[in-house]
């Protein structure tokens, strides 16, 4: 192979690389209150991995009104949190109780720090807690 057939090979992955890129800035330049975010219940150890076009503090009462405490957000896009989702389903973890409800696991919350998602204190939260939090398909 020479090296114009390995530039040629190279072009369309970097291509869709700086369109991704250029999507996501341009979509949070338009939607400045765009955050992904995990909340947890302890009551019952279930996480939700969300996403808000606007995290505000009505959405922050509806999650504190369902049991939920805002562990950490950040900054994100839709898309981030459906790849993110879709990831999750094929490495084996399924939600709970519905999109983005997953039961808490050291495993799950290995992967999500491996991702990139914001955990906050989730990780101290799990190693705290007197159930076993040990996903078994981990």
């Amino acid at each position: 192979m020479n090296i114009v057939q390995i530039e040629d090979a190279l072009l369309a992955p970097c291509m869709d690389a700086v369109i991704a890129v250029t999507e996501r800035y341009q979509f949070l330049e338009v939607h400045r209150g765009a955050r992904v975010f995990t909340a947890y219940r302890e009551i019952d150890h279930v996480m939700y991995l969300g996403f808000r076009d606007d995290l505000s503090e009505q959405s922050l009462r509806q999650l504190r009104q369902r049991g939920f405490q805002l562990l950490e957000a950040r900054e994100g896009t839709r898309r981030e949190h459906r790849l993110l989702l879709l990831t999750l389903k094929e490495i084996g973890h399924s939600p709970s109780y519905g999109e983005g409800y997953y039961k808490a696991s050291k495993s799950l919350a290995r992967h999500l720090r491996n991702l990139g998602w914001p955990l906050g204190t989730l990780s101290q939260l799990l190693d705290s807690t007197r159930i076993n939090t040990e996903d078994p398909t981990g």
